[in-house]
């Protein structure tokens, strides 16, 4: 860690490190319980993620598991606890009971709308460990050795980028456990592998490999390939080191015109289409509109303003003129509008 960076404390499931410059890496540390998320574990990521978003040394962030695992999902101990608890508050307090009547007059329990309001409320946070529906203003690479399903495949599909060794195993297995993919799974996997790609993925809660996941679902950028005998930890060091130089890439580019690009990235993401009925945020404004209107906005942000007349994009023309690679200057920050707030 540079000693000129700050990050906030955290607890020991997580570790904190800068393998590269202007990269930050965050490690799920609980090997033991493969990576499975806990309420303290997704407040640590939360706290660390938004103090990322705010440090303008920091261009990219890598977020990996020690151990087996990427991360198996919720912590199923934890999780049913804090159900458990949250029964007994619903219990002692006023709010009635609510139902559904069939058409045989049967009636069917429903789950007191505080309970839903719970899990409405962490996902606007973040979601599944601060990360499933978060929009980053930066590009966040997933880097998997091992087992990642569930909350971590949720995790997965709201990073930007993503390697994997071949060795990895990828499922949504939620139907199997009674529950359903609900902090962002569902609608991004239909957005990006198409309505029966998902409806496979998910309705059968079937795992695939990391082959599988790259070719046929096209949710992995690239597979790093390891020796039948690979240990452990020569995985855990093939896929992070793949996952350092593809952020070491990102940052030979202006980080203006990352900021820029990943929030039309966002944009783009929300885009419904033009027969869509809802708008997409853009520059913290909902918006109706076209694709052109997307690449209008593109130029009329406040970041993309600041990056035309800023610093970077003269010393990319002159480095281009001289013939030299570029020297950046950490990118100007905005105070945020909707930080994790936006369309799944």
């Amino acid at each position: 860690m540079s000693s000129m960076l700050s990050p906030p404390s955290v607890g020991e499931h997580l570790l904190v490190t800068v393998p590269a410059p202007h990269v930050l890496m965050l490690t799920l540390n609980r090997p033991k319980q493969l990576n499975s998320m806990t309420k303290d574990l997704e407040l640590d990521l939360g706290r660390v993620l938004d103090w990322f978003e705010d440090e303008p040394a920091l261009w990219v962030g890598i977020i990996t598991g020690r151990g087996r695992a990427f991360c198996a999902g919720q912590d199923l101990k934890s999780w049913q606890d804090e159900a458990a608890a949250r029964r007994r508050l619903a219990s002692s307090s006023s709010e009635q009971e609510q139902y559904a009547q069939l058409a045989d007059g049967t009636r069917v329990p429903l789950q007191p709308l505080s309970e839903s309001q719970i899990s409405v409320d962490r996902l606007r946070k973040g979601g599944f460990g601060s990360i499933s529906s978060r929009r980053s203003s930066k590009p966040i690479i997933a880097a998997i050795d091992g087992i990642c399903m569930g909350g971590g495949m949720e995790v997965l599909l709201n990073c930007d980028l993503a390697v994997a060794t071949d060795r990895s195993r990828f499922a949504l297995p939620e139907v199997s456990r009674g529950v359903i993919a609900a902090q962002g799974g569902i609608a991004r996997v239909a957005k990006v592998s198409g309505h029966h790609r998902a409806s496979e993925l998910l309705l059968t809660g079937s795992a695939v490999s990391a082959a599988e996941l790259y070719s046929k679902y096209q949710l992995l950028n690239s597979v790093v390939h390891l020796p039948p005998s690979a240990s452990l930890e020569a995985g855990q060091v093939a896929v992070e080191r793949a996952a350092v130089a593809l952020a070491a890439r990102l940052c030979e580019n202006s980080p203006d015109a990352l900021l820029v690009t990943k929030e039309a990235l966002n944009a783009a993401r929300d885009y419904p289409g033009p027969t869509g009925a809802n708008a997409v945020l853009i520059n913290g404004q909902k918006r109706q509109g076209n694709l052109e209107d997307l690449a209008v906005e593109a130029y009329t942000t406040t970041r993309a303003r600041a990056l035309y007349v800023g610093e970077n994009i003269n010393e990319g023309l002159t480095a281009f003129r001289e013939k030299r690679a570029p020297r950046w200057r950490d990118p100007v920050q905005f105070q945020r509008q909707e930080r994790n707030a936006g369309k799944l």
